[in-house]
């Protein structure tokens, strides 16, 4: 590219036009020159943004002599700032859509999916569509600097359409900067992307260390074997028996029967991904639009260590564990049977240590098929899953942005684009992988992705009597209750104080299935036996014999129990808060009722009230809320140990043997690591990891449950309008269309009742038994985790 001093000099004579013109001539120059994926790909982000650079000036230099000039040139102005930007702007869209491309092809380079072949056939492929675009831009130009096309009727259209419609320079420039800050996004990620697929190789290299130290650890064992063996089948005196005792002495000695690799390895590849973060990364085009996809690579790391690969490396280390705790068990038989021929002075046993040595050897040898089996295993998941570029949709090289562009660019009446796009439908796809480790922008591809998992999660008939074991909500049990230990002891310290005479009232929090109805019952029953006073809404209570039946009036309810609550010390429950509400009694008007008979009345009454977390947060940006209560305690994260032991102790009263899909039992340390990762993926929710848990058990008829573990990512494809809906449901339980219509008025059949329909037709929201409409109890983790990515919920 020649200087600005030189370009001055060439240009001074000519017209914009032809500067411009002459720009491109330039840029095709150097786009015809030998140049690599990078030598391009820097090409376009200067060289072409110097000549989007140079458009925008000039066509800011005539838009605003039409602003202030009294007789403007009104041809150039319609050329530069109606007709030329359509064009431009997509001339620029493909421009940034090849970069995007040669971005992929380098990362699927880096990552070893295409070889130099490939690359070069693509690098070919995108500098003829770029000086296509380029050239077919340029003819437009030409066209305008034809005489013989500018007539008298044509300078008429011109001044008509400058004078009477409104100058779309602005909106076109704004267009222009959007497009070249997305090829600096495009340029950032590259080198982000470069980084994370060095970590990835890293873990990658990593694990395949130890797969290849696993078989060759298997490779010595079996020489080592052969070596004992050998000197097994040559003892032909007793003498000789010595050296060979000797021989297996050193070999237990030097024995290593423990894994450290296992116990280091979550701990390296943990250290290896904490550099791993949240990357907004440019993915696709669309109509026109540059995808873009948020990633959390750290976590998604992570869950794919934990799903995909830490099972098959426990296997490998439980192989090497059995096999070299049978190889030392049979060398300390093997030496003690040598140690009683040598004392007896005899070797007429001789030839079956020979066999068990032999036995020995073929265990190793089957072992080590094993092992590699499962190490090919390992190894095609990495090849095939375990990769960054999987990231990327299944779209053909440019198609998206040609279909977008082939309208506006094919009216310079050569059809380049129609060739190209015939052209570029034999180009071998860089987009072939299907595992994804984020979400699918496209919203029907997210719609049918969360039928799949709404699906996948419902209850099944078929698993009716295992499932009501872990997702009955009011099995308590003795022999099925958990304690929570730490929860209990609280309540247990608060509860000594208010029988000294203390004013006392326990508020306890939660999200949805955290267990909250539970610890207050079993506290009722530990503590209070018939003296509990469970307040529901439309239910009759008895209060030393005078039965009382409740509304929605909460301050109605707790005065009668204040009137006879003289001579006796109740347990007062007020379960689920934010349900006492209706179109006479706002829930607002009920907790201060509630809040005035704490502050008025714990001392002859243990006050306990539940709700969850979200609506404790909501009501307490109103009102005093949390301070009128001596303690809150919080039951929405229970400790794993006790998650593991509610597991136990309903797989355990289903008398089924746990198995795989291969139809082997169930490994303890295997249940554990599930345990854990459900623990974590649904942060500690007692209830919420039951029902998980049913998600991967599938019953048989030979008193077998199968436990086969799949995963369906749950994805966010809710407008503005289902998010408020679904934020209201979240904090309130339940809604229905009179409800929402009441509160929107107009606003809900113009944006609202649509939204309410899909949410239903989804599934994401079931209608109860009363007619209200309730959040489907296997998402309500997901929709939390969504509100709080779009900001709607703390």
């Amino acid at each position: 590219m020649k200087s600005d001093k030189e370009k001055d000099i060439t240009t001074k004579n000519l017209s914009v036009l032809e500067v411009l013109n002459k720009h491109l001539e330039d840029y095709l120059n150097l786009l015809e020159q030998s140049l690599t994926t990078e030598g391009l790909s820097l090409l376009i982000l200067k060289e072409f943004i110097e000549v989007s650079n140079f458009f925008i000036s000039i066509g800011d230099q005539e838009y605003n002599k039409a602003q202030t000039d009294k007789n403007p040139d009104f041809k150039k102005i319609y050329i530069l700032n109606y007709l030329l930007p359509e064009s431009f702007k997509n001339t620029m869209l493909i421009h940034r859509d090849v970069l995007l491309q040669l971005q992929i092809s380098k990362n699927k380079k880096q990552e070893s999916l295409v070889d130099d072949q490939t690359v070069q056939h693509h690098l070919k492929e995108s500098k003829a569509i770029l000086e296509k675009a380029i050239n077919s831009f340029a003819q437009k130009i030409s066209a305008e600097l034809n005489p013989a096309q500018q007539t008298d009727k044509k300078r008429k259209k011109h001044i008509s359409k400058t004078k009477h419609q409104q100058n779309p320079w602005e909106v076109y420039k704004n267009q222009f900067l959007t497009v070249q800050n997305q090829a600096k996004e495009i340029e950032k990620s590259t080198h982000t992307l470069s980084n994370i697929i060095l970590v990835f190789k890293d873990i990658k290299n990593h694990t395949q260390n130890i797969c290849t130290t696993l078989i060759s650890e298997l490779e010595n064992s079996k020489q080592t074997i052969s070596k004992v063996l050998d000197s097994v089948q040559n003892l032909d005196e007793i003498v000789k028996t010595a050296d060979t005792i000797s021989l297996i002495e050193d070999i237990l000695d030097d024995l290593e029967v423990t894994n450290t690799e296992q116990e280091t390895y979550a701990f390296d590849i943990e250290l290896k991904i904490a550099s791993l973060e949240e990357n907004s990364i440019p993915v696709a085009s669309e109509d026109g639009l540059l995808l873009i996809k948020k990633i959390d690579f750290n976590k998604s790391a992570k869950k794919w260590l934990n799903y995909m690969l830490l099972p098959d490396m426990i296997e490998l280390w439980q192989n090497r564990t059995n096999l070299l705790a049978f190889y030392k068990h049979s060398l300390i038989n093997l030496k003690s049977s040598l140690t009683l021929l040598k004392n007896n002075n005899t070797l007429e046993t001789l030839p079956s240590q020979v066999q068990s040595i032999q036995n020995l050897l073929r265990s190793a040898n089957t072992n080590e098929n094993l092992q590699r089996k499962i190490i090919g295993l390992v190894q095609e998941k990495f090849s095939a899953e375990f990769l960054v570029s999987n990231i990327y949709q299944t779209e053909d090289f440019l198609r998206v942005s040609l279909q977008s562009s082939i309208t506006q660019l094919t009216s310079s009446k050569n059809k380049f684009l129609l060739e190209v796009e015939k052209k570029f439908k034999n180009i071998l796809s860089f987009f072939s992988r299907t595992y994804e480790i984020s979400t699918a922008d496209n919203p029907f591809m997210k719609l049918e992705a969360s039928s799949k998992c709404i699906e996948y999660r419902t209850f099944k008939a078929s698993n009716v009597h295992y499932d009501t074991l872990f997702l009955n909500k009011n099995f308590i049990g003795d022999l099925f209750f958990v304690p929570r230990e730490t929860e209990k002891q609280k309540l247990q310290e608060t509860l000594s104080l208010w029988k000294k005479g203390h004013n006392k009232a326990v508020l306890v929090v939660g999200n949805s299935l955290s267990g909250k109805s539970t610890f207050i019952e079993s506290a009722a029953k530990d503590h209070f036996d018939k003296q509990s006073i469970f307040l529901e809404i439309d239910s009759t209570i008895s209060v030393e014999g005078r039965k009382f039946t409740t509304t929605k009036n909460l301050a109605e309810a707790l005065q009668h129990i204040k009137k006879h609550t003289y001579n006796f010390h109740p347990l007062l429950v007020i379960d689920n808060l934010e349900l006492w509400r209706d179109k006479n009694h706002s829930l607002l008007d009920n907790v201060r009722a509630a809040i005035e008979f704490v502050e008025s009345e714990s001392d002859q009454v243990f006050v306990i009230m539940t709700t969850s977390n979200a609506m404790q947060s909501h009501l307490d940006k109103r009102l005093p809320f949390s301070n009128s209560f001596s303690s809150v305690i919080d039951v929405n994260k229970a400790k794993t140990d006790e998650i593991h032991k509610a597991i136990l102790l309903r797989h355990g009263a289903s008398h089924r043997s746990l198995v795989t899909e291969k139809g082997l039992p169930l490994l303890n340390k295997q249940l554990e690591l599930y345990v854990q990762k459900l623990c974590k993926n649904y942060d500690n929710n007692m209830g919420e990891v039951l029902q998980a848990w049913t998600y991967a058990i599938t019953t048989a008829d030979d008193h077998k449950v199968i436990f086969e573990e799949k995963e369906y990512d749950f994805e966010d494809f809710f407008t503005p309008e289902e998010i408020i809906i679904l934020k209201y449901v979240l904090l309130y339980k339940h809604i229905n269309e009179i409800v929402l219509k009441n509160l929107l008025g107009n606003r809900y059949s113009i944006s609202y009742k649509s939204g309410l329909k899909r949410l239903t037709n989804t599934k994401v929201f079931l209608r109860n038994t009363e007619g209200n409409l309730v959040l489907n109890q296997v998402l309500y983790h997901n929709i939390r985790e969504i509100l709080k990515y779009r900001g709607t919920l703390n």
